[in-house]
């Protein structure tokens, strides 16, 4: 072969490389260093190379064909597409041998075959043809034989959402194996549709190479990838983006022992024996791979050993060929789609770089009614069967999932056609499943009853060893090994519980993941004596294993398992496929319970949610009242659907030892008309509020417990009804609430009138958080109505954020002069201005105020009402805490505050006077203050530019004898080393000051050196100082290190 001198590759390859910039560069030379033919390229002589150097490296080491084939393959990993398009155009093809490609990535020393017996017509009109015809129709699970759909009739569009992978956000969300969920469209998360799956967006300027659609089980994964394969090949989809799209199923890939190269792989997709291999791979970022079902592949395949596959005719284990097909070793132009449950996310994760993640929400209120009328030929039958179930509002919200919604349509079908309709109401995912179950064992019309198989129990252990093996996909030897002889076989088949293979049909599996799921929590169930040979894992093991986390494999065997605890439907069981239930598993869940709450502190916090959806299951009040009665303290996080908060609400009620419950959720959106395009914004009201269901349960549980004290919410979306609901539990005579927060809980202004009532009527209730709600002055006018009822006994109040003005400080006012309970309110973030706060004084003023803690952060106020506030102080003498944080006093404003804390009268014992503008004159009125004042304890001035300048006065206040301040924060204030001298003679002379925060300050080393001087003083009192975020050298960590040994009441924060 004919190759070009070096020179010529060296020239060519540093022209292009002087064209990086310096960050493309670097990044360039750490790619580097991680591919296998550059790990001969000294480190220490790459990283500080140039442009040219460093093509000097690549050829030296690496040859110039090599190095020019590298440099292509990182130019795309930098995102210098621009480079590698033109690097593509330029490469001489006489440097390849005959027929072999230009370049493909690291696959170019690779030939490629061109299969005899091409088809002379059109590859992809006929790849086209086929694809049609494989994935046009599909056989309806419960389908008779030769019954067939047509995919796009039955399909019904998905909502699929953006995830942007913030860790923080993605610890919570990403890997979630509950039954996917209507998700909360956050700030973080965005709608997306099929047909810009790969395409750029603001975010991400360069398309993706890898999306990756996560969805539970039964969300439709694998129907939205047959879709899209439809689609492609009816070309309504990526027409000007792929050229090919291969279809690969992971559970035929688990089957595959031999092994195999990529020219294998893509022969096994295509319709006939030759294959146009270099003809597809001739632009290999056209096209595209659909890998369905990533979280069903065996063990084998999550951490495969052995070398990467790069060749496409190198044939390796199939698990190291997905692995590197996956990866981009094997041709990283291409482009991936990945279908997965989200518990296969974190093993999957490792494998990728940069992907778009995609979840699959399911079906809006909009979709099921639309699911349900394609599925139902008759519009008079979809009509009766939607409204019934849309009437039944779990079993309505269930639906969501597309596996459940067919399983519904599935059983109202049946029932409609015998004449009748749902005879059975269906609250929870169990009893969905046993209804349909039901349906399977029903005779058809003139039809005789069928009879039960008789091996049902070797099916459960089965499906029990499948799910400990991670296995879907059974061989005649597994069928055999459980007992299940044709015969059972037949029948399961016949009752479309069991599935054969239709491409290779001595493999089995059940008509669907979930439903292998739940047979093999019925294995549970039986009677040890009755397992035949299934795993031995008992209850107790199976839990361990689950650990109610939404992450484990076994989540949602377990929820059935509860589910089918139930007495009716254990009862149900027994007698109809006649099951010898064990009578100990449900005292085995209740002693496993009882070890979380021992080993919790009784209090159930981590996996909290996850237990509430398995007891929602069982549906029994006494063994939900049981299993909850070691529990003290409740917090349920992350309730992010309609469903969650039902069930949360369904088991707090039974909560009865319970002395606070925290539920936190979010903002969601049901969306029928819309489809949930829009989210409520931050202070209106969402267009669906929770069901009343949720707070009449809530309500329950405060008349019922006498016990519970504290009730927290946050942003559960009460509405007014929701509030009218609560109200009647706070007014309950056995309600002995103390602690009440709706916090960003929609509540309107007209829900006001029923909590003011509640406010008068309980009489131990002494707190209430109204924060983040639009309350305006029409809801603070009926609030004070409740507050100055003689009967409240309300002591705090927080209103932060209630889009309150300067109109409704006149109610507060009248509130403060009439109210004697009343001592702790907060209006942070309200617009109140000056005119507001003037008002306020009126009532401050007042000698029947006993206002002793008031928060008035961010309320628009300066100067001009400093003067009001002041002639306030000198009057007032419950006020002992004061915050004034993020208002533009400024200097003025804080001297004339000064003159009322001078003031003899003055009580505060607390200021906060955080970025308020302040510098170091402000630090003259402070030191008089500091000097006269002997009630003020803590002083906070963080984010002022006080500078060295404010600290001479400031320190010259602290170091008087009449001076009590006990508490000081400095952080962020402008100060130097130059600063610390003043401070450390006053830190050996004051003997109040115990906390100093000088967090974020240029101090130095110096400074520190000054600051251990004044410490070690026999007279410094000092029992904590803060000095985080500033760089400090050894000496002086080993000063301070020191300085704990001489006085380890110290604590000091670096």
């Amino acid at each position: 072969m004919t190759r070009a001198p070096a020179s010529n590759g060296l020239c060519r390859l540093s022209a292009y490389l002087e064209e990086l910039e310096a960050v493309e560069l670097k990044k360039f030379k750490l790619y580097l260093g991680t591919e296998a033919e550059a790990s001969r390229i000294p480190w220490g002589r790459l990283e500080p190379a140039g442009p040219l150097d460093t093509a000097r490296l690549l050829v030296v080491h690496c040859g110039p064909d090599a190095a020019w084939r590298l440099a292509l393959g990182l130019f795309q990993r930098i995102n210098r597409r621009d480079l590698w398009e033109r690097g593509q155009r330029e490469e001489p093809l006489r440097d390849t041998p005959p027929g072999g490609p230009s370049s493909l990535g690291s696959l170019s020393a690779c030939s490629l075959e061109v299969f005899p017996g091409a088809p002379r017509r059109d590859p992809q009109e006929t790849y086209r043809d086929y694809v049609r015809r494989k994935f046009r129709l599909m056989e309806d699970r419960n389908a008779r034989l030769g019954e067939c759909v047509n995919l796009s009739r039955r399909y019904t569009r998905l909502l699929l959402v953006k995830e942007h992978l913030n860790p923080m956000w993605a610890q919570q969300k990403l890997l979630d194996t509950s039954w996917g969920q209507e998700r909360t469209l956050g700030h973080q998360a965005s709608f997306i549709q099929m047909e810009t799956l790969f395409e750029p967006d603001e975010e991400r300027p360069e398309p993706p190479r890898t999306v990756v659609l996560q969805g539970a089980a039964g969300m439709g994964k694998s129907m939205l990838a047959h879709k899209v394969m439809l689609d492609w090949a009816d070309g309504r989809l990526f027409q000007d983006r792929f050229d090919y799209v291969f279809y690969i199923n992971c559970r035929e890939m688990n089957r595959t022992t031999a092994e195999q190269s990529a020219q294998d792989l893509i022969s096994s997709c295509w319709p006939e024996p030759g294959v146009p291999l270099q003809e597809l791979v001739r632009v290999p970022e056209r096209l595209l791979f659909i890998i369905d079902g990533f979280d069903e592949l065996k063990p084998s395949f999550h951490d495969p050993q052995g070398p990467w596959c790069l060749c496409w005719e190198e044939k390796r284990p199939t698990e190291l060929l997905l692995c590197s097909l996956i990866r981009k070793k094997l041709l990283p132009e291409l482009s991936v789609l990945i279908t997965t449950r989200p518990t296969a996310l974190e093993r999957l994760h490792r494998w990728l770089e940069h992907p778009r993640h995609v979840e699959i929400l399911g079906f809006s209120e909009a979709e099921r009614k639309e699911y349900f009328y394609k599925y139902f030929h008759d519009a008079e039958q979809a009509g009766q069967a939607f409204h019934f179930v849309r009437d039944n509002e779990p079993l309505f919200t269930l639906c969501f999932v597309p596996m459940v919604c067919w399983v519904v349509c599935t059983c109202l079908k049946q029932q409609l056609e015998d004449g009748g309709l749902l005879r059975q109401t269906s609250r929870t995912t169990t009893a969905v499943y046993v209804l349909y179950l039901l349906s399977l064992m029903q005779p058809k019309p003139g039809s005789p009853a069928p009879q039960p198989p008789p091996n049902q129990r070797g099916l459960c252990s089965l499906a029990a060893e499948g799910l400990w093996n991670r296995k879907v996909l059974f061989e005649e030897r597994d069928l055999r090994k459980h007992g299940l002889a044709g015969a059972d076989v037949s029948s399961f088949l016949n009752m479309n519980i069991f599935q054969k293979d239709i491409n290779r049909a001595k493999f089995y599996s059940f008509i669907h993941l979930s439903f292998q799921e739940f047979f093999a929590a019925m294995y549970y169930l039986l009677d040890p004596g009755e397992r035949g040979s299934g795993p031995e894992q008992n209850v107790t093991r199976l839990l361990a294993e689950y650990g109610f986390s939404e992450r484990s494999f076994a989540a949602l065997t377990v929820r059935f398992l509860f589910g089918l605890l139930n007495e009716d439907t254990r009862s149900y069981l027994e007698k109809s496929l006649g099951w010898k239930v064990s009578p100990h598993v449900k005292a085995e869940l209740l002693r496993c319970i009882q070890g979380k709450a021992q080993s919790e502190g009784s209090t159930l916090q981590q996996g909290a949610l996850e237990l509430f959806s398995c007891l929602y299951e069982i549906q029994e009040e006494r063994f939900i009242r049981q299993a909850l009665s070691h529990f003290q303290v409740v917090v349920v996080g992350n309730m992010a659907t309609k469903m969650e908060h039902v069930i949360a609400s369904f088991c707090v009620q039974s909560c009865r030892r319970a002395l606070g419950l925290h539920l936190h959720g979010a903002a969601y959106s049901t969306d029928e008309d819309d489809g949930g395009t829009r989210a409520p914004g931050p202070q209106t009201l969402p267009k669906h509020v929770l069901p009343e269901a949720y707070s009449k349960q809530l309500a329950a549980a405060l008349s019922t417990n006498p016990n519970l004290t504290e009730l927290v919410l946050y942003r559960n979306a009460l509405g007014s009804r929701g509030v009218k609901l609560l109200c009647q539990g706070l007014r309950h005579p056995g309600c002995k609430l103390q602690n009440l927060s709706l916090k960003r809980c929609c509540v309107p202004s007209s829900a006001c009138q029923d909590l003011a009532a509640a406010l008068v009527a309980n009489r131990s209730l002494t707190r209430v958080d109204l924060s983040c709600n639009g309350l305006g002055l029409p809801g603070v006018r009926l609030l004070c109505e409740g507050l100055q009822h003689p009967g409240c006994r309300l002591q705090a109040i927080q209103l932060r954020k209630c889009q309150l003005e300067a109109g409704a400080c006149r109610e507060i006012a009248s509130v403060l002069s009439t109210n004697r309970h009343l001592v702790e309110l907060d209006l942070t973030g309200n617009a109140l201005e000056d005119l507001g706060l003037r008002l306020l004084c009126q009532g401050l003023r007042h000698p029947g105020c006993r206002l002793q803690i008031l928060w008035l952060k961010i309320c628009r106020l300066t100067a001009a009402a400093c003067e009001e506030l002041a002639s306030t102080l000198a009057v007032n003498r419950s006020l002992m805490e004061l915050d004034l944080s993020l208002n533009d006093l400024g200097d003025p404003g804080a001297l004339l505050l000064c003159e009322g804390l001078r003031h003899p009268q003055c009580s505060l014992q607390t200021v906060r006077l955080g970025i308020c503008r302040l510098s170091s004159a402000a630090c003259e009125g402070i030191c008089t203050v500091l000097r006269v004042n002997p009630h003020l304890q803590a002083l906070d001035l963080s984010f002022n530019d006080l500078g060295d300048a404010g600290m001479w006065p400031l320190c010259e206040g602290l170091r008087h004898p009449t001076c009590r301040l006990q508490k000081l924060w400095l952080d962020s204030c402008g100060l130097t080393a130059k600063a610390c001298e003043d401070l450390s003679s006053a830190l050996g002379v004051s003997q109040t000051l115990r906390e100093l925060y000088l967090t974020n300050n240029a101090l130095g080393n110096s400074g520190v050196r000054l600051l251990c001087k004044g410490l070690s003083h026999p007279g410094c009192k000092l029992q904590v100082l803060w000095l985080f975020g500033m760089p400090l050298n050894k000496t002086a960590h080993r000063r301070l290190a020191a300085l704990r040994l001489t006085k380890p009441h110290l604590d000091i924060g670096c």
